[in-house]
């Protein structure tokens, strides 16, 4: 029997790492692309900042990519569909207002450069590339990466959280992400993810059951809580297998850490969508203690 070892994502079932990466590209593009739409029907001027925004990341991040493996010598990856990913996720986190383009160019430089290359590539990053460039964006440049807007909507109805009709409210502001302009495009997805297992259920469950279940118990309102970065973060960003525990009560403590983390923060600084970024690049950096202490232990383990 011949035993490979590798980074993950494994290939499993016939499953390959460049079929799970073009299926959530394909997920995250819809939404980029139905987003363009929404903001161009409010302003033909917003809707080409937005969709400039989608193409300059992406291509920043594959020309990062390309460069770097060109230099290095190494084998060009390009096809796999990561970079396109890194540079997409980047776009849904940024708002298309007044963007100044150089912002997504830098971010998918530190992302695919620095976090992904600089730690070893594919399947060797401590940290989700897009959400540790977003925290570089957001620390070095708060105001243009839209980190002061607070996706507060108390009264909104569920209907336009879930639907993400957006348009008196923040479509013709601008302000917010991609990520926020609709949920139900992100379950719809994240559930079509989980049924072709391309990521493990148990993260999903546990951090979106968490987050509601705790808010209900501070007494959060569920409208301020429920957002689309939420559901980015619950079925795309947390459950990373790179950046995710492998171990399965490893998958557990860290979908309820997201959870309880998210409303944590989200409740200190009212605001629940820069909440689910925190999280989950928080969580991505106590990951291995969480595997390495939920490892099964051996049938004939000694005790000491």
């Amino acid at each position: 029997m011949k035993l490979t070892v590798s980074h993950p994502s494994h290939i499993r079932e016939g499953v390959t790492i460049k079929t799970i990466m073009w299926s959530k590209v394909a997920i995250l593009a819809f939404i980029s692309l139905l987003a363009v739409g929404m903001y161009a029907t409010s302003s033909i001027t917003l809707g080409l900042s937005a969709l400039a925004l989608v193409l300059v990341s992406v291509l920043a991040a594959v020309l990062t990519e390309a460069g770097i493996q060109k230099l290095t010598n190494q084998e060009l990856t390009i096809k796999d569909g990561d970079a396109v990913l890194i540079g997409l996720i980047i776009a849904l986190l940024l708002p298309p207002e007044d963007i100044k383009l150089w912002i997504p160019v830098v971010g998918a430089f530190f992302a695919v450069a620095l976090v992904k290359h600089g730690f070893g590539g594919l399947g060797s990053t401590l940290f989700n590339p897009a959400i540790a460039a977003w925290v570089f964006m957001n620390m070095s440049w708060g105001m243009l990466t839209g980190s002061e807007y607070v996706s507060h909507l108390g009264s909104a109805s569920y209907n336009i959280l879930f639907l993400g009709s957006y348009s008196d409210i923040i479509i013709e502001s601008g302000a917010v992400r991609f990520a926020e302009i609709s949920s139900v495009f992100l379950i719809i997805g994240g559930l079509y993810l989980i049924y072709k297992k391309y990521i493990d259920w148990r993260i999903p469950l546990l951090y979106l059951s968490s987050t509601i279940i705790v808010a209900v118990i501070i007494g959060e309102e569920l409208s301020y809580v429920i957002t689309g970065m939420l559901f980015l973060g619950v079925f795309i960003l947390a459950p990373d297998p790179t950046t995710s525990p492998i171990t399965k009560n490893g998958r557990i403590i860290y979908g309820l850490l997201c959870g309880i983390m998210t409303v944590i923060y989200g409740y200190l600084t009212y605001n629940y969508v820069v909440a689910v970024l925190y999280t989950v690049f928080f969580a991505n950096a106590v990951a291995p203690f969480i595997e390495k202490n939920t490892y099964p232990k051996p049938v004939n383990e000694v005790q000491s």
